[in-house]
């Protein structure tokens, strides 16, 4: 089984689905997450890394914040 911790982890198969949690900046003293689940066709070369990455700009784009200000707490992907 593929190591999905590991950002280097090629993906191979032609789908897969996800599940992530990510949080913002605190605004008045507490942090906000959100979770959002997906489905990623990765284009050749793709990593484990190049799906991180594009999460956190799918939250950034939804929170209307730079993408460096955007943590993933955590992630699930498995094989479609």
């Amino acid at each position: 089984m593929p190591d999905y911790s590991n950002p280097s982890t090629p993906l191979t198969a032609r789908n897969y689905a996800w599940s992530a949690t990510a949080a913002r900046p605190p605004r008045n003293g507490a942090v906000e997450t959100q979770k959002i689940d997906g489905s990623y066709s990765p284009p050749p070369g793709a990593t484990v890394g190049t799906l991180r990455d594009g999460l956190r700009h799918t939250f950034a784009a939804q929170w209307g914040l730079p993408v460096s200000e955007v943590t993933i707490v955590s992630y699930t992907i498995r094989e479609k």
